[in-house]
């Protein structure tokens, strides 16, 4: 309670600095976009500055904390009143968890005036250790995984422009080098034989299409959201492996009468060629298949869907119930019901900031395969 007052008095005192902002003699707008960001723009513009204290939790980090700069802003103008702009966001993070897991990443997600472009990037250095179980749908029992370390440093990029009613289309770039991977071997080395066991380099592109009709990016009530891609990783261009990597996402939000809202997802990661071991797609996290381990589960083809009820109890609290299925296979071919696994949970949302609707999000989930796991995060989980 003490840390989520401490978090909650951060971000309110960030969103109170904007609000007292406005109240500066505003200076002449600029007649470019990129006006926004000259210094006395952003003095007297939209523009939130939150340096927040973070503590998260998860399975596969532990306890992880750090800082985390955030801006938002909004690019739009009164002018653009009949294509209204949402709000943009970017942050830079430090994070050590107790695992001794680093983490460095700035992410950026912006819209243009009127919502003419839409960019996303993010890029980053991981100083990770994870387990593994081995590959595909049935692996090693849940205490017999290898530790993995690596060294990762990686680029994702996509530059889109609005076609027409919100619809985006436009390139992603994918860069992801590993290195210094370092196993502990048990009974037997399970990243023996695997695409990139010592490391490797690998570079894609490819088309993006992305339809995003929410109404909120971080904090969705009602609309929906999909995201089509396909990532060609080549070594004509200095990929270390070559492969073909196609991400599908699907979100929709059902507002209800009392102000709660239902939230489906379906979402496959679907890849072929020669894909590296840390590349596979893996099941679990705090986004989707909560209750299962990061990477208990991986291989090529994964695929899952899940729903969540988010009920408002007060004016700061919300809580939330949902379930999710979900399995990874080798080939597109080898899906089926039988090796379905499946995860669920309860949730409750604390928030945190009301202007920009930010919530701290607590979940504890239970799998099928009899795990379980706790999160404590930023944000809603989709």
């Amino acid at each position: 309670m003490i840390y989520r007052i401490a978090v909650a008095a951060l971000l309110l005192a960030g969103g109170y600095g904007a609000r007292a902002q406005d109240t500066v003699t505003a200076v002449a707008p600029k007649k470019h976009w990129l006006g926004k960001f000259h210094p006395d723009s952003i003095i007297n513009g939209k523009l939130s500055i939150i340096p927040v204290p973070v503590i998260t939790s998860s399975p596969e980090t532990g306890l992880r904390g750090g800082v985390v700069l955030q801006y938002f802003l909004n690019t739009g103008s009164g002018k653009d009143s009949t294509r209204k702009t949402r709000d943009s966001y970017s942050y830079l993070e430090a994070l050590y968890s107790t695992r001794r897991q680093t983490v460095f990443e700035s992410y950026t997600q912006m819209f243009t005036p009127g919502e003419k472009y839409f960019f996303r990037h993010r890029m980053g250095y991981v100083n990770n250790n994870e387990r593994i179980w081995g590959f595909g749908n049935k692996t090693m029992s849940a205490a017999d995984f290898e530790k993995v370390t690596y060294t990762r440093l990686y680029l994702q990029t996509s530059f889109t422009r609005q076609i027409k009613n919100k619809l985006f289309a436009g390139l992603n770039l994918n860069v992801s080098k590993t290195y210094d991977v370092v196993g502990t071997i048990k009974d037997s080395n399970l990243l023996a034989g695997q695409p990139g066991e010592n490391g490797y380099l690998v570079i894609g592109l490819g088309p993006t299409i992305i339809w995003d009709k929410r109404d909120h990016p971080l904090n969705t009530r009602s609309g929906w959201y999909g995201e089509l891609a396909a990532t060609h990783y080549m070594q004509s261009v200095g990929s270390d492996f070559s492969y073909t990597e196609y991400l599908g996402d699907i979100r929709k939000y059902f507002p209800l009468r009392d102000s709660s809202v239902l939230a489906f997802q379906g979402y496959a990661l679907l890849t072929g060629g020669t894909v590296p071991w840390r590349e596979k797609a893996r099941m679990g996290n705090s986004m989707i298949m909560r209750g299962y381990f990061s990477g208990r589960f991986r291989d090529n083809q994964y695929a899952a869907a899940q729903a969540e009820y988010r009920k408002p109890v007060h004016r700061w609290v919300t809580l939330a119930v949902f379930a999710a299925a979900g399995q990874v296979q080798h080939t597109v071919g080898n899906f089926n019901i039988s090796d379905t696994k499946f995860a669920g949970g309860i949730g409750m949302r604390v928030l945190a900031n009301k202007s920009k609707r930010i919530y701290l999000r607590f979940d504890y989930a239970v799998s099928s395969d009899k795990t379980s796991g706790f999160y404590f995060k930023v944000g809603e989980a989709f």
